[in-house]
């Protein structure tokens, strides 16, 4: 009788766990995702973005046409599946973490520089680009951040991965909706990374390093 009743309270609490997990990450606003998939160290990164993003530097940024080749569809459907279902993913080569980025990506509802901001980012340079930066919601500024630091890293091994800043720009551009030179704009001085000159200078992403 006590056995049954255990073995009746843990199912329950499995089903709740389960219930708790399985509230989506991707295909729902990014406010909503960061809370409902929320970093351990409370950088406001949905978790699935950073696992894609460190198994990406860790093992793909000299695999050729990383971001590029696409993982086969049925297998970005299992992993989006786990990843609205339990909140975190096992991946198995780098294309499925970069392809799973890409998805969360395409699926944010309203654009990254949102609807409201989008029009002054087409028009905007320098400390004005960088002043409407800040204006975003923190979420999407960090998003920001994790997404064009860590490509920038991809830039940097691009003799051997082939993904350079005309090839991955056009990438980000379709995947974010977003202008072309801002997107350009974004790789070439969200950090330090490719500054090959020394020289100072004011990059939009300074405050930022990547944690795992």
């Amino acid at each position: 009788m006590l056995f049954s009743r255990k073995k009746k309270e843990a199912k329950k609490a499995k089903k709740a766990a389960l219930n708790i997990r399985s509230r989506p990450v991707l295909g729902v606003p990014l406010s909503e995702s960061a809370l409902t998939n929320k970093s351990h160290d409370g950088i406001p990164v949905p978790v699935i973005v950073r696992l894609c993003i460190d198994y990406v530097d860790e093992f793909g940024l000299t695999v050729e046409g990383i971001y590029r080749i696409s993982s086969p569809k049925t297998r970005l459907d299992e992993l989006e599946k786990l990843a609205n279902e339990y909140g975190v993913v096992v991946f198995e080569d780098p294309h499925e973490a970069a392809g799973l980025l890409k998805r969360f990506l395409r699926q944010l509802p309203e654009n990254i520089l949102t609807d409201k901001l989008i029009d002054k980012f087409d028009k905007a340079s320098g400390a004005k680009l960088k002043d409407l930066l800040h204006q975003l919601p923190i979420q999407n500024y960090f998003l920001l951040a994790y997404v064009f630091i860590h490509c920038q890293k991809i830039v940097m091994m691009s003799s051997e991965n082939k993904m350079n800043i005309p090839a991955l720009g056009v990438l980000l551009q379709q995947i974010l909706d977003a202008p072309r030179n801002i997107v350009r704009i974004f790789l070439l001085n969200a950090s330090e990374l490719l500054n090959s000159n020394g020289l100072k200078a004011n990059y939009l992403f300074e405050n930022i390093t990547l944690k795992r």
